[in-house]
């Protein structure tokens, strides 16, 4: 069975978008007609991702930034609109991993960046798009990966009232091409 979707017409926000799962979900959306509002914090890999699909003839924009930074998040999604009318849909993937050691060897620093990315980070983005998606008032959908699974279960529930639609995935560490630029120390495994 060969599934399809549609999202001619609509626009899909994705962050770490510039490698692996996120530009392949990039990809999709546009390969399913949407625009898409590329977002990494790695400007120089985003723009290359950008401009790949540009030349496919698809609508995107590339925005970098870091989105642990509440004013850099609520930018993205205001371009986002500003640059396509309107945010159907997100796919909340930017994160990054501790290096593999034990969590005893494991700076306090590593540790907050950590968790400014793949928590708050995922909240701020969940709450701008959460506020624009409400102000449209559009039977809207948002997906992300974390560990902060219990954030969107409410957020699912609470939209669920207003026609909204809410994917949820949590479904632990992907290793993939982006993997090793992702690690906080930046060092490979």
């Amino acid at each position: 069975m060969t599934i399809t979707y549609d999202f001619s017409g609509q626009v899909a926000l994705v962050t770490g978008a510039a490698s692996g799962m996120g530009l392949a979900a990039a990809r999709a959306f546009a390969n399913a007609g949407a625009a898409v509002a590329l977002a990494d914090i790695r400007a120089d890999v985003l723009d290359a991702a950008t401009q790949e699909l540009a030349a496919a003839g698809h609508r995107v924009i590339g925005l970098a930034g870091d989105i642990s930074d509440e004013a850099y998040v609520k930018s993205l999604v205001e371009k986002t609109v500003k640059t396509f009318g309107r945010l159907d849909a997100a796919f909340n993937n930017a994160g990054i991993q501790s290096p593999a050691v034990e969590t005893a060897d494991v700076s306090s620093e590593v540790f907050d960046r950590i968790n400014a990315i793949n928590l708050r980070g995922v909240w701020l983005c969940m709450k701008y798009e959460l506020i624009q998606m409400r102000k449209a008032m559009v039977r809207s959908s948002t997906t992300r990966l974390s560990a902060a699974w219990s954030v969107c279960r409410v957020e699912r529930l609470t939209l669920a009232r207003r026609g909204s639609r809410k994917r949820d995935n949590a479904p632990g560490c992907h290793r993939h091409g982006g993997w090793q630029e992702r690690r906080v120390d930046g060092e490979s495994d």
